[in-house]
């Protein structure tokens, strides 16, 4: 009697086929192949479970009739093509290594072909989620495939699911939905130089998982939804404990610590130290009756036809005992403390320090006038001059018969300066005509009603000496130092190893280290000398000071000179303070004022305003700002800040250079071709006439041209 149904095992599904064929000695079209276990052995390196098919003989007692049409009866050819191709599709499939196992990737999109199957088309396929289960349904022909998420731990019939994997309505797959409890956290950080303290707190997270429920599907990754709610399981005392190891007791502040641990998260400063009390540095009070300063820069200064330059200002004269100014003294700050309980002190504060000239003197906190003329006030840093400056007024033209006008305050002038003149003024100077073929220098600012044709002005001379004097000197002060350290040096060790020698002298020391080592020195020296020496009339008495002591202590030295190494430091230490007073420029006041000017050379310490027709082939320097309210006709113009223009260069060429440091800007309204504008090491040379122009560096330090 023929067996109608067996059970075979083996390695692949295809053996297991292969193996009932032959034992039931019929064809694969007379049977019905049901896949009872996938070989989980060969696909995934379990060696384990073996692949199990259900093979029965199909007769007219188990053929299933139904009461379709014949197009919706599966049908397959009875040949041996199907399992062929069944084979051929099986064996194509890639195995994949994954960690030294093997893996089958199947074709899902392929449909294996056994003949008359069960009718699979009547019931559901796949893998699906319900009420946070797993629920499969295989069909006779096909498995469906779970995958799941690394962070969530999937069983399937007691091992974890690792990678993808075939599964069938018999195994046994477990979800573990496991809730999780964050606790909240805090941390206290001290900060500001231990003057504050911050809580910064990470709220605690109560995380529930849940499946997301899905339709049937061949291929089914497995993942959870987290559904989490915050809070804060952080008390008061916690904070305070943390604060006690951190051993602050002092500033606490619990109103805000109440408050961070009711928001939840955030940082929040709960504790303070006591900051100091900030003094005041010292400062002048000016007396003197509708005072007005030199104004400053117009805010509007990039718009030139707001400026109106011709806007003089106030001149005022003071009587011989006039109190001009009080000196304001410093105020000194109280220390605070730390949350440590240490004291901060507070910033240091500083007097000014009052330089008087010869038209004022001192007394007391006051600075009184003793001549009758104009008060001056100029600041750098701490640094305040003050003074009194007469006026020489010359009536008429300066010429041949009046000569050249030098004075030791302000000159106002009533008519022109004629060719080949000169005219020096330590203070301000005024010209009512016109300027020709001649020089004018002004320690301050000048202002010319007329034209200027051919002339050299300078304003501010002294500014500038004195700027070129601060380098050389900082180099002084470095090498005497030095200088002082040798000498303390070979002083000591001459004392160590011979105690009863005669104390050696300081000059001659100093002549040897001069000639020995710091031969450099003796140069900067001369050159500092030189320099005060040329502009000794303009200069401070500070600077002829310097000049004469510098040129007694390392210039002129003779051998029996008698130098006291207490002299020399003392000597020093005021060359220091020297420094530490004219390192800082001026407040930019000076300025010089002119409607027109040609084939001239104009130098401020301070800004340049053209403010009538503007300038033709000039060349312009000022350290501060130049304005040209007209035209701007060849030359060049250097500021070291900022450059306002109307309108550059020629419709018939010529060259014009306009150039500012990397810190500076450029605005023009209007460009002719062949303008050629720097800042700092770029330039630019425009090729056409280009309007509304703000030239400047950008922050990788490209030029920006932009409109």
């Amino acid at each position: 009697m023929l067996q109608n149904s067996i059970n075979i095992k083996a390695e692949t599904i295809e053996e297991a086929v292969q193996t009932a064929l032959n034992i039931l000695k019929c064809s694969i079209e007379d049977i019905n192949v049901e896949v009872i276990q996938s070989p989980s052995k060969s696909l995934f390196g379990l060696r384990k479970l073996p692949a199990e098919v259900k093979i029965t003989r199909i007769t007219s007692d188990n053929i299933v009739k139904k009461t379709t049409s014949l197009e919706d009866t599966p049908s397959f050819e009875k040949t041996d093509e199907n399992l062929e191709e069944f084979i051929e599709d099986f064996l194509d499939s890639q195995l994949v290594e994954d960690d030294g196992e093997k893996q089958l990737n199947f074709k899902l999109d392929q449909k294996p072909k056994f003949g008359n199957s069960v009718h699979t088309d009547e019931r559901l396929f796949g893998v699906w989620i319900q009420n946070n289960k797993v629920i499969v349904q295989e069909s006779a022909q096909r498995l469906p495939i779970i995958e799941a998420d690394k962070n969530l731990k999937v069983l399937v019939n007691g091992q974890k699911l690792t990678k993808p994997q075939l599964v069938t309505s018999k195994d046994k797959i477990i979800v573990e939905l496991e809730g999780e409890v964050i606790p909240s956290s805090f941390w206290i950080e001290v900060k500001d130089n231990n003057m504050m303290a911050t809580l910064s707190i990470n709220p605690g997270k109560n995380i529930i998982r849940n499946l997301e429920e899905t339709e049937p599907q061949e291929h089914l990754f497995i993942s959870a939804q987290e559904n989490i709610t915050y809070f804060t399981d952080i008390s008061i005392e916690d904070v305070l404990t943390q604060l006690k190891s951190l051993k602050i007791e002092n500033g606490i502040i619990h109103s805000a610590i109440h408050e961070a641990l009711n928001n939840g998260e955030g940082e929040a400063i709960i504790a303070k130290g006591t900051y100091p009390v900030e003094g005041l540095n010292g400062d002048i009070e000016i007396l003197v009756e509708g005072w007005l300063e030199d104004k400053g820069e117009d805010d509007n200064s990039d718009k030139l036809e707001k400026v109106d330059y011709r806007e003089g200002q106030t001149i005022l004269s003071v009587e011989v005992g006039e109190v001009i100014a009080k000196k304001i003294p410093s105020i000194l700050g109280k220390p605070g403390k730390d949350l440590f309980d240490n004291p901060v002190p507070p910033k240091p504060v500083s007097d000014v320090i009052i330089k008087v000239g010869k038209g004022a003197v001192q007394k007391d906190d006051q600075i009184v006038a003793i001549a009758t003329g104009r008060p001056f006030i100029e600041s750098r840093g701490k640094l305040v001059k003050m003074d009194v400056i007469k006026e020489y007024v010359h009536n008429g033209d300066v010429g041949l018969e009046s000569g050249n006008i030098r004075f030791p305050g302000d000159v106002r002038i009533t008519g022109n300066v004629l060719d080949s003149m000169a005219v020096d003024a330590e203070g301000r100077i005024y010209i009512n005509g016109t300027v020709n073929r001649s020089i004018v220098q002004s320690n301050y600012s000048m202002k010319i009603e007329q034209n200027v044709f051919s002339c050299e002005l300078s304003a501010g001379k002294i500014n500038h000496v004195i700027a070129s004097l601060i380098p050389i000197l900082s180099e002084i002060l470095t090498y005497s130092n030095h200088i002082l350290a040798a000498i303390n040096q070979i002083l000591m060790v001459r004392r160590e190893s011979n105690p009863k020698e005669e104390t050696i002298k300081l000059s001659y020391l100093i002549r040897l280290l001069l000639e020995k080592k710091y031969m450099d020195f003796s140069e900067l020296t001369k050159k500092l000398i030189t320099i005060i020496n040329n502009n000794e009339n303009s200069l401070d008495e500070d600077w002829k000071s310097l000049s004469n002591t510098l040129n007694k202590h390392f210039i002129n030295v003779s051998k029996d000179q008698n130098i006291q190494l207490q002299t020399l430091e003392q000597f020093i230490n005021w060359m220091q303070e020297m420094y530490e007073t004219y390192y800082l420029a001026p407040e930019p006041r000076v300025a010089i004022e002119v409607p027109y000017a040609i084939n001239s050379t104009l130098y401020s310490s301070g800004n340049v305003h053209i403010i009538g027709q503007g300038v033709y082939h000039c060349n312009i320097q000022a350290d501060y700002n130049i304005i040209v309210k007209g035209v701007c006709r060849g030359g060049n113009l250097s500021a070291g800040n900022e450059i306002f223009l109307d309108d550059v260069g020629s419709e018939n060429g010529g060259k014009t250079t306009i150039q500012v440091p990397s810190n500076g800007k450029i605005h023009i309204n209007y460009a002719h071709a062949d303008t050629v504008i720097q800042v700092g090491r770029r330039i630019h040379t425009f090729k056409v006439g280009t309007p509304n122009i703000v030239a400047s560096l950008d922050i990788n330090g490209n030029l920006s041209l932009y409109r």
